[in-house]
């Protein structure tokens, strides 16, 4: 009497499991999926499409270890960019050459100093590249 029993719960399952199935695929392909309303036309890109935001730092390099309290920041990005540099004291603006070439300088506090510079696009997307530049004025 117990193993017709089992017999009969894996029958069961089996059945309640392609009646599941059936039902699934019955469900999925009598969807319907509505029209839009309004047609919208995806252009393909074209070569004067806006780049995102693109930023290299030349100066300083990370880690570095300057005993000049005066530091050049340098780099390269869009040309209609607005480049901001931003230290542990002040807050620069710079508007990038036609080239995308742009350069500033920044007083260092003593110790480490972290220097944060953003390029933001016109189209509003930014990059951040972040340098740790460290004031001493210990001979080395």
């Amino acid at each position: 009497m117990k193993k017709e029993k089992v017999i009969l719960c894996f029958i069961a399952a089996f059945f309640g499991l392609l009646v599941a199935c059936v039902a699934f695929y019955l469900f999925q392909t009598t969807k319907t999926i509505p029209t839009a309303t309004k047609t919208i036309l995806i252009a393909p890109l074209s070569p004067t499409r806006v780049p995102s935001a693109s930023l290299v730092l030349d100066q300083p390099k990370d880690e570095n270890v300057v005993n000049n309290k005066v530091l050049i920041v340098s780099g390269k990005t869009q040309s209609n960019a607005v480049v901001i540099v931003i230290t542990n004291s002040s807050e620069n603006v710079i508007t990038p050459s036609t080239n995308g070439n742009f350069s500033t300088t920044v007083n260092l506090d003593d110790g480490q100093n972290i220097l944060e510079v953003i390029a933001i696009a016109p189209n509003g997307e930014s990059i951040t590249n972040k340098k740790t530049v460290t004031y001493s004025q210990e001979e080395f």
